[in-house]
């Protein structure tokens, strides 16, 4: 009885002594008896005062021999009573690939210096029995079964891929151009040309057709006809009558055109001038002949233009080769796309190739 007694005294005395350090330190595994070959999960935990520094023991692949770690090995926290006690874990996965019952010394672990040990562990690795005559039915592994490839697995390698093959592409066309230098051809499409008189008459009609000879607005109407007029002249006789005053007009004209053949167009500019700067209201007959003396005035110095001018026609301009500035920009270019070529594809390989091997 004595000696049951000194025996339980023993086996409490690191309890004891860890107890009243305020430290406890405790190994236990998920289950003690497995088949070889299977794992198993090995807890070292340290409960003590949240203010200690503590240092577990540092395994390199191995807890004891035969028992091996299976990576990754976890550290976890826990804080108990409102912060005032701490729970620290680190967590191991175990596994034996041989029958053997393994003991696990009480484990060391240094808290402020100090070194405190574990609980004792014992795991039991057990091995298949073969019955007799049956040792040639035992097969090695089986290969690993392929899954079918999914469509998010691979829609960005082959975005990766077509964007490459189209880097390609530009590159070799940019080179090609690098190396033919051949002068730039543009064909630029001209649009037919509507003649100046035609411009003029249909303006004129059209003013006809809005309602402003009625005399609502004179200085509208007047406005309209006289820059009808004066972009006619413009393009007819070849000076800038939209920037020259009634008088400037007509004194230009009268070198080409005799006196009487203006007296029309002469009343026109006048009164056109008296209705926007002396606000005058002319009569509504007056505005009805002066758009007539002006539509006689287009039809009187119109020229007839060929019809060959009047089609619409592509004209092709062809400028100079490239300056030495624009082969190297086109040449550094042609390298960027090449780079971003040979990138592109070479990741796109590289993740296919895991996908499918």
């Amino acid at each position: 009885m004595r000696r049951l007694i000194i025996y339980m005294v023993a086996g409490l005395m690191p309890v004891f002594v860890q107890a009243q350090s305020n430290v406890i330190v405790e190994a236990t595994v998920d289950s003690m008896m497995m088949w070889v070959g299977q794992q198993t999960g090995l807890h070292l935990e340290v409960t003590c005062d949240p203010d200690r520094q503590i240092e577990f023991p540092q395994f390199r692949d191995t807890i004891v021999t035969g028992l091996e770690i299976v990576p990754p090995v976890l550290t976890d926290t826990v804080w108990l009573n409102d912060g005032k006690r701490m729970s620290v874990t680190r967590h191991y996965t175990v596994t034996c690939f041989d029958s053997a019952l393994i003991y696990i010394a009480p484990i060391p672990v240094r808290i402020d210096g100090q070194e405190y040990s574990s609980n004792r562990l014992a795991l039991a690795f057990m091995t298949y029995d073969i019955p007799q005559g049956q040792e040639n039915n035992i097969f090695g592994p089986k290969e690993n079964m392929r899954t079918p490839v999914q469509f998010r697995e691979i829609w960005l390698p082959v975005l990766l891929y077509l964007l490459s093959m189209f880097a390609i592409v530009g590159a070799i066309f940019l080179f090609r151009r690098y190396r033919d230098d051949k002068p730039i051809i543009r064909h630029i499409k001209v649009e037919a040309r509507i003649p100046a008189h035609k411009r003029a008459l249909d303006g004129m009609e059209e003013l006809r057709r809005s309602g402003l000879t009625s005399g609502d607005d004179p200085k509208l109407y007047y406005t309209r006809l006289t820059d009808l007029l004066r972009e006619y002249i413009n393009e007819r006789f070849g000076f800038n009558a939209t920037e020259m005053t009634s008088d400037e007009i007509l004194e230009h004209l009268r070198e080409s055109r005799d006196k009487e053949s203006l007296q029309e167009l002469a009343s026109l500019l006048s009164t056109s001038d008296l209705v926007k700067f002396a606000k005058f209201r002319p009569l509504i007959g007056e505005n009805d002949r002066n758009l007539l003396g002006a539509v006689e005035f287009v039809r009187e110095t119109m020229v007839e233009v060929p019809e060959e001018e009047l089609m619409p026609k592509e004209e092709t301009v062809v400028v100079e080769k490239r300056s030495k500035g624009a082969r190297n920009a086109l040449l550094a270019f042609t390298l960027a796309t090449t780079a971003a070529a040979a990138i592109l594809l070479g990741i796109a390989l590289y993740k296919l190739y895991f996908v499918f091997f």
